[in-house]
C-alpha cells in the first residue's frame, strides 16, 4: 500500500527577512494561525470522526501529532484553504490531537490543539489470553538443542492486529499492529494477562491474531501453519451471553486459544 505519511525530524526552520536597512513596522510574519473543528469532541471507541483544518490562504501541508510534536506525521500537497481529516480512537479517556499547517515559503502555522473524549460505549475490553494448543506444541522448534534440553521448545508470543483508518488523509481501513505480547520462553505456561493495556474494541470488529516462535529476533517461525499466518475472530456472537472467557478452535491446525474479556455494564 502506498504510504502517504511523511515523518519529520521535529526541527523546524523558519524563514525571516535579513534586510534591516529600513524600518520594519510590519514585519513579514513567520507563522500564521489555523482553525481546527471536530465533527464531535465526544466519541465512542473505534467511532470515526472528522477534523476540518481551515485557513484564509492556501495550505501546502498539514501535520498532526498526539504528543505535541515530539513525534508527528503529515502530508505535503496542495490542500487549498480547507482539508477534512478522518480519525478513530480506541483509548478510553481524553486524547489531545495537535495540528500544524504550512504555506509557501516554508512558513509553519502555530500549533492548534483539539481535545477529544473517548467513551467506552459498547466496546469489549480484552484482558488476557491463553494458548491451549498449536501445531507442533511440545515438539522441537529449535533443533540445535537436544530434546533433553527445554530450549528445543518454541519461544511463543502472539500479536493482535486491528482494522484502523489507513491515515487521516485518505479513505479505507487496513489491519495494523494493536498489541504484541511478551515471549514465553520454552513455551512457558502460555498464559498472558494484560488488563492494564486498555485494549478496547467494538464486538463486531475483527481481531487478527498471529502466533510466532521467536528465533533470533526480530526473526521468528510461524506457528499458524500458514499461509495464512493469522486467524481472524470477533466477539459478535457473544453480545447476549457475555461470557468472560471465550474459546476459539481451529482443528485443522490444532490451534485453540482462550481470550479473557470484560463486557460493558
Amino acid at each position: 500500500m502506498k504510504k502517504l505519511f511523511v515523518l519529520l525530524t521535529g526541527f523546524l526552520m523558519f524563514s525571516c527577512s535579513s534586510d534591516d536597512s529600513q524600518e520594519n513596522n510590519n514585519p513579514t510574519p513567520t507563522t500564521f494561525t489555523i482553525n481546527a473543528v471536530a465533527s464531535s469532541t465526544a466519541v465512542t471507541v473505534d467511532q470515526e470522526f472528522t477534523v476540518t483544518i481551515t485557513n484564509d490562504g492556501n495550505m501546502t501541508g498539514i501535520l498532526y501529532s498526539y504528543d505535541n510534536f515530539v513525534t508527528e506525521a503529515g502530508l505535503f500537497t496542495g490542500f487549498g484553504t480547507s482539508k477534512t481529516l478522518k480519525f478513530n480512537l480506541d483509548k478510553v479517556g481524553v486524547t489531545t490531537i495537535y495540528f500544524k499547517a504550512t504555506k509557501e515559503g516554508n512558513v509553519y502555522s502555530s500549533v492548534k490543539s483539539l481535545t477529544v473524549t473517548v467513551n467506552r460505549g459498547n466496546a469489549v475490553k480484552v484482558t488476557g489470553m491463553q494458548v491451549v494448543s498449536f501445531s507442533g506444541i511440545n515438539t522441537t522448534w529449535d533443533p540445535e538443542y537436544p530434546t533433553t534440553n527445554p530450549n528445543h521448545l518454541a519461544d511463543v508470543y502472539f500479536g493482535f492486529n486491528k482494522s484502523t483508518l489507513n491515515s487521516p488523509f485518505e479513505d479505507g481501513y487496513s489491519f495494523r499492529k494493536w498489541y504484541t505480547s511478551s515471549v514465553k520462553q520454552n513455551q512457558g505456561d502460555l498464559t498472558w494477562s494484560f488488563a492494564t493495556e486498555n485494549l478496547y474494541i467494538q464486538p463486531e470488529k475483527t481481531i487478527r491474531m498471529g502466533l510466532v516462535d521467536e528465533d533470533n529476533p526480530p526473526l521468528g517461525q510461524d506457528l499458524m501453519v500458514g499461509p495464512p499466518d493469522y486467524r481472524d475472530f470477533n466477539f459478535s456472537a457473544y453480545t447476549t451471553t457475555k461470557p468472560n472467557t471465550i474459546t476459539y478452535s481451529y482443528p485443522e491446525i490444532n490451534l485453540e486459544f482462550i481470550v479473557t474479556v470484560e463486557w460493558p455494564n
